[in-house]
């Protein structure tokens, strides 16, 4: 009997009739859902809250309504154009949605206030960040001048020789050592005589003085060794193939 059915041809037709339905409403629920735009209650208020932010007051009736007549417009063209793939390839598109996936991703996590135990291990670790700068006292001055002994000292840091004299004068003269010699160095106003008498090397600036900014350079170092492994987790769950050119 039953092995007859099977060669049945109206239950064949039934069969292949119920697929067909089940099809066509799989279809057309996905079709539904496609093509319903839903502009719910909380994402009026947050249309309200940004209108309120920008004009420092609340939207008219007629304001909100064109808020909401907006939003509609532009879910309109969105779900068109995604229908018929304008965001594909789109380098545009593409910049600005991992944007806000990397918003979405990295900058939504809190992380602990560190200690200062913790700040203070962290400077050791990094003392080059947080040190005086260095400076250099020497006396100068410039070749074929009338002066016969050395009369201009200076002490500064490379940044203010920099600026006083120049980046490759101020290389070379960091460079120098305290031995008593008279170094000629040239510059854009000619060749200077320059004799160091002290290199003063930076020591770690006092913890208190540089508390807000190691706590900004810690969190900076923590937040990129955290979205390092969020990525890398993210990026595990995919098959990466690269073709060969």
């Amino acid at each position: 009997m039953l092995k007859k059915l099977l060669y049945e041809p109206l239950l064949h037709f039934l069969v292949l009739g119920g697929l067909l339905f089940l099809f066509y409403s799989f279809s057309q629920h996905n079709e539904d859902v496609e093509n319903r735009i839903v502009i719910s209650k909380e994402r009026i208020e947050q249309l309200t809250s940004n209108w309120e932010k920008k004009f420092f007051r609340a939207p008219t009736t007629k304001e909100k309504q064109e808020m909401i007549d907006k939003e509609i417009y532009q879910t309109v063209l969105y779900k068109e154009a995604l229908k018929i793939g304008l965001e594909k390839n789109d380098a545009d598109i593409k910049r600005h949605l991992v944007t806000k996936m990397e918003f979405v991703t990295y900058d939504t996590y809190e992380l602990p206030t560190p200690s200062d135990e913790v700040l203070k291990k962290f400077m050791l670790e990094h003392p080059e960040k947080y040190r005086e700068e260095e400076k250099i006292s020497f006396t100068q001055n410039m070749m074929g001048s009338d002066t016969t002994h050395f009369e201009t000292s200076y002490t500064l840091t490379a940044f203010e020789a920099d600026n006083i004299f120049g980046r490759s004068f101020s290389e070379v003269l960091f460079s120098l050592k305290i031995d008593g010699e008279v170094h000629k160095i040239e510059s854009e106003y000619g060749v200077h005589e320059v004799l160091v008498k002290d290199k003063l090397i930076g020591k770690l600036k006092a913890f208190n003085v540089v508390k807000e900014k190691l706590q900004n350079d810690y969190l900076s170092a923590q937040r990129e060794r955290q979205n390092k492994t969020i990525y890398k987790a993210l990026k595990s769950q995919y098959s990466i193939i690269i073709e060969e050119k």
